[in-house]
């Protein structure tokens, strides 16, 4: 793996959500979008405490091609929150990224 870890990676994603969730969801313009970033910030913040207790087998392929969607999905966020312009974009990648971090989880306790 290159630089950082599984958990570093689920770690950083919460933390973003974390840091930004009040700049994001002042930005959302309906409810349905409010509840869409409340449960991708809850299952991100789960996913961050359970993966603490768990091993992952990082260079399983799986894995190593899950934790490279997050990568990059993590990047995108990151660019997005320079400039929130689309927050439904912006929320379909937290969504996906934060589906990338719960499928490293299911690996992790199923190894």
């Amino acid at each position: 793996m290159p630089e950082e870890n599984i958990f570093d990676n689920l770690q950083k994603l919460y933390f973003t959500l974390d840091r930004n969730f009040n700049k994001l969801f002042a930005t959302c313009q309906t409810e349905e979008q409010r509840d869409q970033l409340r449960a991708a910030y809850v299952n991100a913040r789960d996913n961050f405490w359970e993966a603490r207790n768990l091993a992952f087998q990082e260079n399983d392929p799986l894995v190593k091609g899950l934790t490279e969607e997050l990568r990059a999905a993590q990047k995108q966020i990151e660019k997005f929150l320079r400039n929130l312009q689309d927050i439904v974009e912006t929320l379909k990648v937290i969504t996906a990224a934060v589906h990338f971090s719960s499928s490293l989880i299911t690996l992790g306790g199923s190894r």
